[in-house]
């Protein structure tokens, strides 16, 4: 699964043109295995244990410690930011500000592969409570100055979760 769920992101990238990719909250990398090596990839992660295992299996990607919330990058620096089973971490009060940081270092576009339901409750976790929500980005998304051109669910076969794909572009 894992590996459709990384051929599935790289070809979304090379479908909206992208030369400039990042992924915010990229762990140790895995939603980035099918992209050439030679291709400008970004990742940003809290984990600097995660980081290291990237930066070991990519060498040529560029993989930096950083939060969504203040992320150290260039405004309209890439073509393409996508997260990808992050924004169920974020808590509800803290998730606007790293949207606006997306949407903020995007020139383009914005994708998200996230756990769909209610936005803002919580899924249970066998790890506790008030660690995970559901996330409607359609609605999120309407709060900021994009267009939403996209919000499907996602096949099983691709990803066995309740995940939808929400695609925006930046409005210029």
């Amino acid at each position: 699964i894992q590996d459709d769920q990384s051929k599935f992101i790289y070809f979304m990238s090379v479908a909206l043109g992208a030369k400039k990719t990042c992924e915010v909250g990229c762990n140790i990398g895995n939603n980035l295995s099918d992209f050439p090596k030679n291709s400008e990839v970004h990742g940003f992660d809290m984990s600097e244990y995660a980081l290291e295992k990237a930066k070991k299996r990519y060498p040529s990607f560029n993989f930096k410690v950083g939060n969504m919330n203040k992320i150290p990058i260039d405004d309209s620096f890439f073509d393409l930011v996508f997260t990808r089973g992050v924004l169920i971490h974020i808590p509800s009060s803290d998730i606007d500000a790293g949207l606006k940081e997306m949407v903020r270092i995007s020139k383009k576009w914005i994708m998200n592969l996230e756990y769909f339901g209610k936005d803002g409750e919580m899924i249970e976790w066998s790890r506790g409570d008030e660690l995970l929500w559901y996330r409607n980005m359609k609605e999120r998304w309407g709060n900021f100055d994009v267009e939403v051109i996209s919000d499907v669910e996602i096949p099983l076969e691709i990803d066995q979760g309740k995940v939808r794909l929400t695609l925006v572009k930046k409005k210029n």
